[in-house]
């Protein structure tokens, strides 16, 4: 897997600029211009949240405090953290900033009335009282004003109120009035059976669930200066029930453990099933009523509706609303496939994008906590990140443990962590695509910015201009090089240009959370600014957005999205099963969508950089899917790969003349398959590239994992994908792929799994990933054992756990936990494990069989 290091930009309002006809946001393609493969100006399209979100997101954690509707640090942190704002952008893409912080308040307003019912623990008539005068404010005579001793939600709806019924259309607020008693009338009730400790049939909880979930009065807002569409009700309704039943499997495994009602324990007791198959029949209604808004959706009118629709499950992959947690338990007769089948089918969100959050790591805590302190503020999330860096530091690796050491106690580290790092073992700067030297000058840059360390006038990089690198790269050079001018007391080293240029690019992307999707990259250039300009909106506005990324655990993680790779790879690997089948297509449409103007894809949502590893596996998913119906995604993404292509046959990560990696040459290969008549000559070179770059023991560079098996997969799945006309070359691949067996057969551990290296601890990950290759290649023996190892390993809600593989910056792994279920899922299948094997006895296997099509092979990152 690649490296993660940068961030969005997908649209005019990218730049906070309207696009005139004719002209071009700065940065941005104009009409005519050629796109070039891994050109960081190419833009994928679709799913664009509002630029001025983070001024919406301000407005709104000032305004709820001021009409009291929060008090106390805790619910301020729990109203930052929710993000209403960001919520706003999602909803109304291209508002206005003060209709964005209206939306905001609105969307606050509605869930903090809701939560002080759930969390208060008042009783159906006490509720009834506060929603009664909640309607009176809706029903009163303009200018009506309200005393200082009325409830703070009262106060609060008739400021509002105020400020939205001046924009309505005529007979608006008759019908807002409407949505909103329904709402209170639901609440109501479903309080009411609450406290008598009564449960409602299937039918009759989601007629309920549809009228206290707020979309509707949340919808009506937004369409409030719209002529009137009476004839829309069902697809507004059919959108209630989307974002419903989506909040309803989100929450689940917290509201199941609270005893509260939720639409998978409604399920679960309406067939007699367990949390495991309820949440899959869930998400399979979900599935249903998406096709149904599809359906009905037609006309510009509709518009508004659908993005509210897509917008609220957006927010809702975002949101700390309701956190990741335990998975939906299941009984011990059903494991296997079918359980984790299940467990992946809730992973993918009713838009089809795989739903996963990053995990927390230290690098990008410390850099924050760095930040906040020099800054001075939020005193309470300054807090929250030592007590995450002091739970990690007795288990820390060395790289870590300097980092913590540095940051928490810098008066002590700043003499000793320059000989601490230079003593740090050689992988700091092994496998980086030769860029060794840039890795070791960042570490000694971060040590600097953690606790004042001294840094040599050699430590600095050159100057690079900003053609024919990377996004994170230009940022990662020009913070290094402000970074240490500052440092030496030499300002002039750098230029101003460097400085104006490092603004623009992290002014661009604002409709993201993170910069380029990165958290490291964003943190460095926000470090190398206050440098100069301590002052910058781009600061303030910057540490709101890695704040709002602060995860559960409450540190931050290196990445806050990677959805575009992740949906190609469980796509891929969901085709072979019955189960996830259905939800392949939608998968494909998403991934087809955002494709980039040049061609390739970005790894997350709304990034610039395209990347050569997200394009071969969004080809090898399209493909795979309906090659046919998305033809010209595949051949504009063809034409991105053989352009990127290097003179020595080899295929780089990021932009054409980088130094090539096996990891992609070997995507490239699978990718290109399909199409290997056309581009055999390309195709060979890129064979022997990945036949030399193997050592005589039958391993790969692991450039972008940690794990010696998901190397060798890619590259034995590659060897194996095209027919080849030489015998030279084909005899070379048989000989290449029994060295690489002969390696994990001998590396095998007795318990029947394998670890990131041979003497490593066996690991769920290594393991599956190991077992594709020898499912084809090797000894059904050890297959079985593998598989043995890899059922007795299922957690009791059908997925499965692993220490990360991929890495980034390299050599820094980084964990999404749904890679585990993904890379175990298509090893069961190419063990041939049935889909209703439900048994965690060893598995008896057919002998070898031949290598798989490329339509066949998931690969691995």
């Amino acid at each position: 897997m690649r490296e993660r290091v940068p961030g969005p930009g997908s649209s005019t309002l990218d730049a906070g600029l309207v696009e005139e006809p004719g002209r071009s946001a700065p940065g941005f393609p104009r009409a005519g211009d050629r796109a070039r493969p891994g050109d960081r100006r190419d833009v994928a399209a679709a799913a664009v949240c509002n630029a001025e979100w983070a001024h919406a997101e301000r407005q709104v954690r000032a305004w709820a405090p001021r009409h009291g509707l929060v008090a106390g640090d805790e619910e301020s942190r729990r109203l930052a953290r929710t993000g209403h704002g960001r919520m706003a952008g999602w909803l109304a893409p291209g508002a206005a900033p003060a209709e964005l912080a209206l939306l905001a308040q609105w969307g606050a307003f509605i869930a903090l009335v809701d939560d002080g019912f759930d969390r208060g623990g008042g009783s159906p008539r006490e509720a009834r009282t506060v929603l009664d005068q909640l309607l009176d404010v809706l029903g009163a005579p303009d200018g009506t004003r309200y005393p200082a001793s009325a409830p703070p939600a009262v106060r609060a709806l008739a400021d509002l109120w105020d400020r939205t019924r001046t924009a309505a259309r005529p007979g608006w607020r008759r019908r807002f009035r409407e949505l909103y008693e329904d709402f209170a009338d639901a609440t109501v009730t479903e309080l009411r059976l609450r406290a008598e400790g009564r449960h409602l049939g299937l039918d009759a909880y989601l007629a309920l669930r549809r009228r206290t979930i707020t979309v509707l009065p949340v919808l009506a807002v937004v369409e409030r200066g719209l002529p009137a569409a009476d004839r829309l009700d069902g697809l507004r309704e059919t959108a209630a029930d989307i974002v419903a039943w989506t909040n309803d499997l989100r929450s689940a495994p917290r509201e199941l453990e609270e005893g509260t009602e939720n639409l998978v324990g409604v399920l679960a007791r309406h067939h007699g099933c367990s949390p495991s198959r309820a949440a899959s029949t869930a998400r399979g209604m979900l599935a249903r009523r998406m096709d149904d808004f599809d359906r009905a959706a037609r006309g510009d009118r509709a518009a508004p509706i659908r993005q509210v629709r897509d917008g609220s499950l957006a927010w809702q992959r975002e949101t700390h609303r309701n956190p990741p947690g335990e998975g939906f338990s299941t009984g011990e007769h059903e494991r296997g496939v079918p359980a984790l089948a299940r467990h992946l089918a809730v992973a993918v969100d009713a838009a089809g994008q795989v739903d996963d959050r990053c995990g927390s790591r230290v690098l990008e805590s410390a850099l924050l906590l760095s930040l906040l302190r020099k800054q001075g503020v939020e005193p309470g999330e300054q807090e929250r990140l030592v007590r995450f860096l002091r739970r990690r530091r007795p288990d820390a690796s060395g790289v870590d443990a300097l980092l913590i050491d540095a940051c928490l106690d810098p008066a002590r580290m700043a003499d000793r962590a320059p000989e601490r790092a230079a003593r740090l073992p050689v992988t700091v700067s092994s496998g980086t695509a030769g860029r060794g030297r840039l890795k070791s000058v960042m570490l000694r840059t971060v040590l600097h910015l953690l606790c004042g360390s001294a840094l040599e006038d050699g430590d600095a990089p050159a100057p690079v201009g900003p053609e024919g690198i990377t996004t994170f790269t230009d940022v990662h050079v020009l913070s290094a090089r402000i970074v240490h001018a500052h440092a030496r007391g030499r300002p002039h080293a750098v230029t101003g240009a460097e400085r104006s240029r490092l603004l623009s690019l992290l002014s661009l992307g604002r409709n993201r959370v993170l910069w380029e999707a990165s958290a490291t990259t964003h943190l460095l250039g926000l470090h190398a600014v206050r440098t100069f300009r301590p002052d910058a909106q781009v600061l303030d506005d910057g540490l709101l957005r890695l704040c709002l990324a602060v995860n559960a655990d409450d540190g931050v993680p290196f990445l806050d999205s990677q959805d575009l790779w992740l949906t190609a790879v469980a796509g891929l690997a969901f085709t072979g099963v019955d189960a996830l089948a259905p939800y392949v297509p939608r998968m494909a449409a998403l991934v087809a969508d955002r494709q980039a103007a040049d061609g390739g894809w970005p790894f997350a949502t709304g990034m610039r950089q395209t990347d050569v590893d997200t394009t071969t596996r969004c080809m090898e998913f399209l493909h795979a899917a309906a090659p046919h119906r998305h033809g010209g995604a595949l051949d504009r993404a063809t034409g991105y790969l053989t352009a990127i292509a290097g003179p020595d046959g080899g295929f780089p990560t990021w932009v054409r003349g980088d130094t090539a990696d096996l990891d992609m040459t070997a995507g490239a290969v699978l990718a290109l398959a399909p199409r290997a008549a056309r581009y055999e000559r390309l195709l060979t070179g890129a064979l022997a590239f990945v036949l030399d770059a193997q050592r005589p023991d039958g391993t790969f560079e692991r450039s972008w994992t940690v794990s010696e098996s998901s190397a060798i997969l890619r590259a034995v799945d590659a060897l194996h994908a095209v027919p080849v006309a030489s015998a030279r070359l084909a005899a070379r691949i048989t000989a290449a792929t029994a060295r690489s067996v002969t390696r994990l057969l001998a590396t095998q551990h007795p318990d029947g799994g394998w670890g990131q290296l041979p003497d490593d601890p066996s690991d769920v990950l290594s393991t599956a990933q190991a077992v594709p290759v020898l499912a084809r290649h090797g000894d059904p023996i050890s297959v079985s054992r593998a598989v043995t190892y890899l059922l007795a390993r299922q957690d009791a809600d059908g997925g499965f756990t692993s220490p990360p593989d991929q890495v980034g910056p390299r050599p820094l792994p980084f964990d999404y936990p749904v890679l585990a279920d993904l890379h175990t899922l298509s090893a069961l299948r190419s063990a041939r494990l049935p889909d209703d094997t439900a048994t965690r006895t060893p598995v008896t296997l057919p002998g070898p069989s031949p290598a798989p099509s490329p339509r066949g092979s998931p690969g691995s990152p």
